[in-house]
């Protein structure tokens, strides 16, 4: 989900907000890299713009958010390639996927719980498979004492992927940003697609 954190009246605005919204650009160029569709995770699935592409190409989806609100909004799609679970991004124990899509949620998770998710959700990438992620940078608005989210730099990044094949690794610096309610907002943000090695 790409909104500030808050409880559940909060995100049921937000899933509001962003149902129907197209899918991220970063996720469509990564399912792009396959000639068919596979399996795919969708790690904070809020009210389902990634997913409903990757269902509507044919992609096997697992639509992962810790917001019942959102397990609603996706229970629209009535598709049989959809499994639904309710758990925050932290707790999920992945299976093996061809792509992993987290767009805008991987920085909520807490930074102490932060490596050993990232890595449980590297490590269900299978060989040759993608991952397609969202990642704040230090500039960002929400890095403010006490916020308790994971906040990255490049090189952080990279490292987190040595031996994989970045596709791109691009970075977004916008104090001129706003929040998907219109909110003023300074985003900086890293997109990552990277390949799995053999």
């Amino acid at each position: 989900m790409d909104e500030s954190p808050g409880d559940e009246a909060h995100w049921r605005k937000f899933i509001a907000i962003t149902a129907g919204q197209p899918a991220w650009p970063s996720l469509v160029r990564a399912a792009g890299l396959f000639d068919k569709p596979g399996d795919a995770l969708d790690v904070g699935a809020g009210a389902g713009r990634d997913t409903a592409y990757l269902l509507e190409h044919g992609w096997r989806v697992t639509a992962v958010d810790s917001s019942p609100s959102a397990a609603k909004a996706l229970a629209r799609f009535a598709n049989p390639k959809l499994e639904i679970v309710v758990a925050r991004a932290q707790d999920f124990v992945p299976a093996a996927y061809d792509l992993v899509n987290a767009q805008y949620s991987l920085p909520f998770i807490p930074p102490a719980r932060f490596g050993p998710a990232l890595k449980r959700l590297r490590d269900s990438v299978r060989p040759r498979g993608a991952m397609a992620a969202t990642f704040f940078g230090r500039n960002d608005g929400w890095n403010t004492r006490g916020s308790n989210m994971t906040f990255s730099t490049r090189a952080g990044i990279e490292l987190l992927f040595g031996g994989w094949s970045v596709v791109e690794l691009t970075e977004e610096d916008d104090k001129h940003g706003h929040t998907a309610d219109g909110s003023p907002k300074h985003w900086h943000v890293f997109q990552l697609i990277a390949r799995a090695p053999e």
